[in-house]
């Protein structure tokens, strides 16, 4: 690469650009900005504002642009996407290259604007939400991606050691807990089932959905028995239990919150819960 894009080779071969800027007149700075990044960093550069001096003949220049610069950079606005010359030169490098393997259109966003047609699905430099001290390494680094054809940072990224957030409870390894017992107890015999819920809370937990089973199986002899009172006490602390270990619409939960109300029932209240 050499500095500058304002003379022809010598011998009359064609001349050889890095990039053609292709812009219109409401973007001048833009353009004479970034022509500016670039050659600073020893790119060779045909800008309109500086090449198409007084004596050229300006359609010449802009034909060589198009046609043997490597790269055509669209400085990319509102105004550009109106413009019928702009138009015409960013399609003919697009034409040149349309799978986009050679990088031969190169547009860059000054204003949030839309990419129409064939411009969207060309990857741009976006240079409108950064401020003065932070563009021309954006502009560089990202040309620099667009001559290598790849965005492989300089560094090595740093070891992954975010991790999901675990759940709020976790599951019991299904082989550590006890196998549950061959017999049920009989729903309507009390002391049997008490005897079970007592030792199951001491084993498994009270929180177990074994646990809870049991509690549930209480409904029928404290019922039948008439200790409506007991059973309200063990039916709210299982509702509350299964809320939160099983869901509130699980089928044991609703089973349990019925049993609460039949019990309320039967003590004279008329509803469902606190």
């Amino acid at each position: 690469m050499t500095d500058g894009g304002n003379t022809d080779d010598a011998t009359g071969s064609d001349p050889d650009w890095d990039f053609f800027v292709s812009y219109t007149a409401v973007d001048r700075e833009w353009a004479e900005w970034i022509s500016w990044q670039l050659e600073a960093d020893g790119y060779r550069v045909l800008v309109q504002a500086w090449d198409f001096v007084p004596g050229s003949n300006w359609q010449i220049r802009m034909q060589q642009g198009v046609q043997h610069a490597r790269h055509t950079l669209a400085v990319l606005s509102g105004a550009y996407l109106t413009s019928i010359y702009g138009h015409a030169e960013w399609q003919a490098a697009h034409a040149a290259d349309p799978h986009g393997f050679k990088r031969k259109l190169l547009p860059v966003r000054v204003e949030d604007c839309p990419r129409p047609g064939l411009l969207g699905a060309v990857v741009s430099i976006d240079l409108f939400h950064h401020d003065a001290d932070k563009a021309g390494r954006h502009l560089l680094d990202h040309v620099r991606h667009t001559l290598t054809g790849r965005a492989k940072p300089t560094t090595p990224p740093n070891f992954p050691t975010h991790r999901p957030n675990p759940p709020t409870h976790e599951p019991a390894f299904p082989a550590n807990e006890p196998a549950p017992t061959d017999t049920s107890p009989d729903p309507h015999d009390q002391q049997s089932t008490e005897d079970l819920l007592a030792h199951q809370r001491r084993t498994l937990g009270p929180d177990h959905t074994h646990t809870l089973a049991t509690a549930n199986l209480l409904r029928s002899p404290l019922g039948n028995l008439g200790e409506h009172a007991a059973a309200r006490t063990l039916f709210e602390d299982t509702l509350t239990r299964q809320r939160a270990t099983l869901g509130p619409d699980h089928t044991n939960t609703l089973t349990t919150a019925m049993a609460l109300g039949w019990t309320l029932d039967r003590l004279g209240k008329r509803h469902l819960g606190r």
